[in-house]
């Protein structure tokens, strides 16, 4: 499939291809160390460019569904444990 003038993704086809060629192109400029944040070169150009395109894409077409987020968890469940004085099952019962 033809990537390189491509303007707009329209088929999930497109998509799926933009999405292999963004791999294979991280994949390869990361062979030749090419992808660090300073470097401005045709690998991290054309990387940002289907990825927007991929972005787009997935705004206008796709629905995810959202993380859903519990009001009363404090932030440190996951250490409190250890620091007070709660069992695993406690733990366990709370997270879930």
């Amino acid at each position: 499939m033809e990537l390189e003038n491509l303007k707009k993704i329209e088929t999930a086809e497109q998509y799926n291809a933009v999405c292999v060629r963004v791999d294979e192109l991280i994949c390869e400029a990361s062979e030749k160390s090419l992808l660090e944040p300073e470097y401005n070169n045709e690998y991290t150009r054309e990387i940002g460019r289907l990825s927007r395109l991929g972005a787009i894409y997935e705004d206008e077409y796709m629905a995810f569904k959202h993380i859903k987020v519990e009001k009363n968890l404090p932030f440190g469940i996951i250490n409190y444990p250890q620091k007070g004085s709660w069992r695993k099952r406690k733990t366990s019962k709370i997270l879930n």
